[in-house]
């Protein structure tokens, strides 16, 4: 029996090995085929789409070449064109109006520039911020400014430019000068209106009488043919920007007689007021409480109309006082006839300013108004005294300068001082005290140059009292006893 070779096991065992690893190799030839037959036919899809955008960018490049080359070669052919008159050549394009300059966030910002391009000469720079609203009278603007620097008007400086007040929709600011030959101020007033692109401009700008012989004088340009020409001392046929007062403005006339209050000059605020209508005791007693109470217009908010009417107007003044600290109103009625017709102050509604005043006065020493309603009628200016005493408080004082200013300034008018006390005391003590009271009033005013056949006086002690002595209750009233320690001065104005 033959018996097999040794290494024939381990050959049988190698062979048995392969067949793994063919199986495994067979699995990479199929996948690859796979691959080859799906996902490349997916690829040439893809490039064959690539290909074709490339191609219709390029067809769109090469149109727009051509379009291009077309209209070069019309445009070199149109003066050709133009040259044998089938064509007509077109007109200029219109170039966009050009941004504005100027750029003002307050009202009061424009008026000062206005201020130091005047103050500078800078005339063209001053006609051209008047003009914003028409550019095309920018010139006369400058021209008109320069007339009033040659005729001596010099304008004031920044911090003299006015916020007047509110009217319709448009601010109000006045623009000092000083008038030739004296230390007169004049104001041209401003009326301004906010711009979304360039902040504040001039609408409208109104000069004094005064200064009328600068428009005047003002080149007239020729009235076109077949027009009506224009009437001297305007600026056609451009808008009209300029003007000159003609008293017919309620805010213009309204804040003329509020400065003369604010200057304590009441004999030029007098000359306002209709006095058949307004007590001259009131307009007196409202120079008083501005002088003692050192009041002086908002600056913010100066004077608003808020009834607008061709015959009647209504005006309110916020003031406010530094001394006081506080912000209060008083009310300007203005009326007239018809519209040919100058204003005059029908009316002054002081009861806020009074009230305030009343309230917060106590810092200067007496807590009273100096204007009452006198228990006979009518109104009167008062002045107070402490308890059993006849000398003049020092707030008296104050008042009685502003009196003996208006009496020196027309000899011809009279006073009449009436004493008052409380109810405390005998009768005939009461009596003299208030005439004790009457006659230092009286011999102050006489010291301040007032002449004696001027005042009268009279004693009236306890007979007319302003406020009960008393409570309800019957117990003492301090304060109501203290309204009547008083001298009440009558004008005969």
């Amino acid at each position: 029996m033959h018996s097999l070779p040794r290494s024939s096991p381990a050959r049988f065992r190698h062979g048995g090995s392969l067949v793994p690893v063919l199986i495994v190799v067979a699995a990479l030839l199929l996948s690859t085929a796979i691959f080859f037959l799906f996902t490349k036919k997916k690829m040439m899809a893809g490039q064959e789409a690539e290909n074709a955008s490339v191609a219709a960018a390029k067809a769109q490049n090469d149109a727009a070449q051509a379009k291009s080359a077309a209209d070069a070669a019309k445009s070199t052919a149109a003066p050709k064109a133009a040259t044998v008159g089938t064509a007509k050549p077109q007109p200029p394009a219109v170039p966009p109006a050009p941004t504005p300059a100027f750029g003002f966030a307050r009202p009061m910002d424009l008026g000062k520039q206005l201020v130091r391009s005047l103050a500078s000469g800078d005339f063209a720079t001053a006609g051209k911020l008047a003009a914003t609203t028409d550019a095309a009278q920018a010139g006369s603007a400058a021209m008109l400014f320069q007339k009033l620097s040659e005729m001596g008007f010099k304008p004031g400086t920044e911090d003299q430019v006015e916020l007047l007040g509110l009217v319709e929709n448009r601010t109000r600011i006045a623009i000092p000068f000083t008038k030739p030959g004296t230390s007169e101020t004049l104001r041209i007033q401003l009326d301004l209106e906010r711009d979304e692109r360039m902040g504040w401009k001039i609408a409208k700008a109104t000069l004094p009488k005064e200064m009328s012989a600068a428009i005047v004088a003002m080149p007239q340009a020729p009235a076109a043919a077949g027009t009506t020409p224009p009437s001297p001392g305007t600026l056609a046929p451009m808008k009209q920007i300029f003007a000159v007062e003609d008293g017919t403005d309620a805010l213009a006339f309204a804040s003329d007689f509020v400065s003369h209050l604010l200057r304590h000059d009441f004999a030029a605020a007098k000359k306002y007021v209709d006095e058949a209508k307004v007590p001259v005791e009131r307009l007196v007693g409202l120079c008083i409480v501005f002088e003692e109470g050192g009041y002086a217009l908002n600056p913010s908010k100066p004077l608003i109309i808020t009834i607008a009417n061709p015959e009647v107007s209504w005006v309110i003044a916020q003031v406010q006082s530094e001394t006081l600290q506080q912000n209060t109103e008083f009310g300007v009625e203005l009326k007239r006839a018809d519209i040919a017709q100058p204003w005059k102050v029908a009316g002054l509604n002081l009861s806020d300013i009074l009230g305030a005043f009343a309230k917060n006065a106590s810092k200067l020493g007496v807590p009273y108004t100096p204007i009452v309603k006198n228990p006979k009628g009518g109104e009167s200016l008062a002045l107070y005294f402490e308890y059993d005493r006849a000398e003049l408080h020092p707030r008296a004082q104050k008042q009685i300068e502003v009196i003996s200013a208006l009496m020196k300034a027309d000899p011809s008018k009279k006073l009449r001082i009436a004493g008052h006390t409380d109810e405390k005391g005998e009768d005939s003590y009461n009596i003299n005290l208030s005439r004790t009271r009457a006659e230092a009033v009286k011999q102050q005013l006489i010291a301040l140059g007032v002449p004696a056949a001027q005042v009268e006086t009279t004693a009236l002690g306890k007979a007319q009292p302003l406020s009960p002595n008393k409570k309800a209750d019957g117990s003492d009233n301090p304060e109501g006893r203290s309204h009547n320690r008083r001298a009440e001065i009558y004008l005969d104005f």
